[in-house]
Parts: structure tokens; C-alpha cells; sequence
């Protein structure tokens, strides 16, 4: 579940048989950059086939009824032989027309990764729909490959806010879409319960609160005895002697707990919204977490979306000088993103969290860009509980969420310093 706890927004909680096979890339993005389609190597893959079994072109032009010249041409990729003719090279040297043609069916994690990347910064750029398209058609292009699609529902959920208002609940559903696809056809179980959540993300999302609650509550009952079973994970591989795997899920674990206490806390201020005495307490003891477990270091965006909920708790009840800090709080974690590339990392302690980080699908690559992140942070200033803070001190806070980033110097201070 690592990639999809990164996917709620800030904001709310072809020409086949050709020599090699690409779709056409977005315009500025694919000059000098790894190729979207593998290429398919069916002239390298004749040729060695040919070599492998000791065969001349001739013979093999014989055997398939051809010159040797056509078996030339298809060896130096000059041309290509016609379906029915594939289908028969494909049995004369006892391999499937995939094998044959050198497709995959499925990205790479790779692949991905990079594609993924490409459109978050797209999406950026450039006019929403015309992204949301070219995205489409890869999604048609590598429709069995599940991981992909998964990614893609995770891509569009996180730019569905850069979509015109009307266009919105019809994004949704397209990844409605993508997730019942990929629980009707992939054996990965795993992967099915990640568009399980992604899909109650989205209904959550819809209005559609029966649903979410008819398939997260018995999914997160608190008594399934399931719920210990990463404890007993490392306990198997202390009593196996492998050091090295309790390691690296011992403190996976950790981290993730430190991150479910903290989102913990997020939600506890938004249940107990008018109880200041339960938020001045819950506060107290999650700073004292952030101040000594180093959090804000390691996710710096959890550590945000906690500061801006405390931020609306406390002007909600209307303390609006803490209130006021927070929000500051809040800009330095962001502009902390911003400084650090966006990217997921350990530190001294969690020294192996990368390690975890990079064989998830999209690595420890951010799932929005820069400017999605700086413009939607600015935007969640705009909350209406904010309203009773000084416009000056909201339009200073929001010029240094612009002014921070990449190769800028932010002196402030995050929360676990004071």
C-alpha cells in the first residue's frame, strides 16, 4: 500500500506491424528520452533464432515459400512479412508470435515509472485535456498491463482538481474503470486490494460514504488477528537468522506506524473539531512524536497535512495566533518538499527505507510535481476557517509557499526543532 498512501490530493483528503512500435509522444517530452513502447526486435529475433538452429536464409525462405531475398530484408528490418506468414515463422521455429515479435504485454516498472513522471509534469504544463487524452491512449495501448493501469487511476486522481468543474465526476469514474479492471483480471492479490482502496478513495470522493463503509469496515477490523502479522514477519526471520530481512521490515514497519499515528492524529482533529481541550492535548503529545522521531524529515508531507489540520482546528475555535503558526509550519514542510526534490527518503536511523521505497511501482518519485503541489498548497490557504486571520499574514504566508522550492534557501524552522 506504499504508492497509494501518497495518492490523496492536498486539497481533499496503431500501426502494429512496423519495425518497432511507440506512440506518439507529447510534444517537448520524449526528445532524447527513454521510448515509451519497447521496440519490437522481430529482424534480431529471426535472425538469432536462424543462427541458434544452424539454418541459412535460404533454406528458410524455402520452408516458408519466399526468396531469400524477402528473408534479407526481413533480417535488416527493411521490411515485414504479412500475419499469416508470421504465424507460420513462429511455428517453423517453435516460438509464440509474442517471442517472435519481441512484445511485452507489460511495462516495466521502469517503464512506469518514467511515463508516470512525464505526465505529472505534464499535466502541470500543459491544458488538462489534452494530457487526459494522450493518457487514454496509452491506457487502451497496455490495458493488461494492471500496474499501469493502477498508476494511471493514481496519476488522474491526483490532477482530477486541474480538470474543468463538468468534467470532473466524469475522470472519476474512468478510474472506476481502471480499478474494476484490474480487480476482474489481475491474479496479483495485492494489487487487487490497492484498487479496492483506490476505488473507495474515489467514492469517497463521489459523495458515495455507504459504499466506502460497506468495503473498508470489515477490510479494517480492528480484530483480525492478520493485523500483527508484520510483528510476526520479523520475529520468522529473527528465528531464521536472516538479520538482514527483519531489518529492513522491522523498520518499514516503524515507519509506517509513525505514519498511520500521524494521519491518526489528522483525523482525530477533525472528528473532536470543537472539543479544544482534546485537540490541545492531542497537539501536545503528536508534536512531542514529530520533535523526537524526526517525521518532518522523513515525510515532510504527512507532517504538512498534519500542521494544516491543527491549523483549522485551532481557528475553528478560534485561536487564530496559533492558528497563524501553524499555517507557517506548514509552508516550511512544503518548501522542505520543494528542496529536497520531492523525493521519499530514510535517514540515520531508517537507513534502509530507500531500498523499500524504490521497488514500489513509482520508486520514491513524488506522484504530483512542483508546481502541482505549490499551487494546490496555495489554494488550501483559501479555507474559509482562515477567513479571521490577518489578509497580510495569510498573503505573506502564501508568498513564501511561491517564493520556496528547488535550490532555495528556506530558513524556517519545522515544528520537531522548537
Amino acid at each position: 500500500m506504499h504508492g497509494l498512501r501518497r495518492i490523496i490530493p492536498a486539497e481533499a483528503m496503431c500501426a502494429f506491424l512496423r519495425n518497432y512500435m511507440y506512440f506518439e509522444p507529447m510534444d517537448g517530452m520524449a526528445a532524447g528520452k527513454e521510448k515509451i513502447m519497447e521496440q519490437l526486435a522481430f529482424a534480431e529475433n529471426v535472425t538469432k533464432l536462424r543462427h541458434e538452429r544452424g539454418i541459412t536464409q535460404e533454406t528458410l525462405a524455402d520452408f516458408v515459400g519466399v526468396t531469400k531475398a524477402s528473408v534479407s530484408k526481413w533480417e535488416t528490418g527493411q521490411s515485414l512479412p504479412d500475419i499469416p506468414m508470421m504465424l507460420l515463422l513462429a511455428s517453423y521455429f517453435g516460438v509464440t508470435l509474442d517471442e517472435l515479435l519481441g512484445y511485452r504485454p507489460e511495462l516495466t516498472k521502469k517503464q512506469i515509472r518514467c511515463l508516470y513522471r512525464e505526465l505529472a509534469e505534464a499535466f502541470a504544463e500543459k491544458p488538462f485535456e489534452e494530457v487526459f487524452e494522450r493518457s487514454q491512449k496509452l491506457v487502451k495501448a497496455w490495458y493488461s498491463c494492471c500496474p499501469f493501469l493502477l498508476q494511471i487511476g493514481v496519476l488522474w486522481l491526483n490532477h482530477c482538481e486541474r480538470a474543468p468543474l463538468e468534467r470532473r465526476a466524469e475522470v472519476l469514474k474512468e478510474i472506476e474503470v481502471l480499478c474494476a479492471r484490474i480487480q476482474g483480471n489481475s491474479r496479483d492479490s495485492g494489487l487487487c486490494s490497492d484498487a479496492v482502496f483506490l476505488e473507495a478513495v474515489v467514492r469517497l470522493m463521489q459523495g458515495k460514504t455507504e459504499e466506502v463503509i460497506g468495503t473498508l469496515e470489515e477490510i479494517c477490523n480492528p480484530y483480525r488477528m492478520s493485523r500483527n502479522s508484520d510483528a510476526m514477519l520479523i520475529q520468522a526471520y529473527l528465528q531464521a537468522g536472516d538479520i538482514g530481512n527483519a531489518d529492513a521490515r522491522v523498520q518499514i514497519y516503524m515507519y509506517e506506524g509513525a505514519l498511520a499515528m500521524l494521519n491518526g492524529a489528522v483525523n482525530f482533529l477533525a472528528v473532536h473539531l470543537q472539543e479544544p481541550d482534546k485537540c490541545r492535548l492531542l497537539l501536545a503529545r503528536t508534536d512531542a512524536m514529530l520533535a523526537q522521531g524526526g517525521l518532518g524529515r522523513l515525510h515532510p508531507n504527512a507532517a504538512a497535512q498534519y500542521e494544516y489540520q491543527a491549523a483549522i482546528a485551532l481557528c475553528a475555535q478560534g485561536n487564530y495566533q496559533e492558528g497563524a503558526a501553524r499555517l507557517r509550519h506548514f509552508a516550511d514542510l512544503v518548501n522542505r518538499m520543494k528542496q529536497n526534490g520531492m523525493r521519499l527518503q530514510g535517514d540515520e536511523l531508517l537507513d534502509r527505507l530507500e531500498e523499500w521505497f524504490e521497488k514500489n511501482e513509482l520508486g520514491a518519485e513524488p506522484v504530483r510535481c512542483e508546481a502541482s503541489v505549490t499551487k494546490s498548497a496555495a489554494q488550501a490557504l483559501q479555507n474559509p476557517v482562515f477567513s479571521g486571520l490577518p489578509q497580510e499574514e495569510l498573503a505573506q504566508i502564501q508568498s513564501e509557499l511561491l517564493r520556496g522550492g528547488s535550490g532555495e534557501d528556506n530558513s524556517g524552522k519545522a515544528v520537531e526543532s522548537e
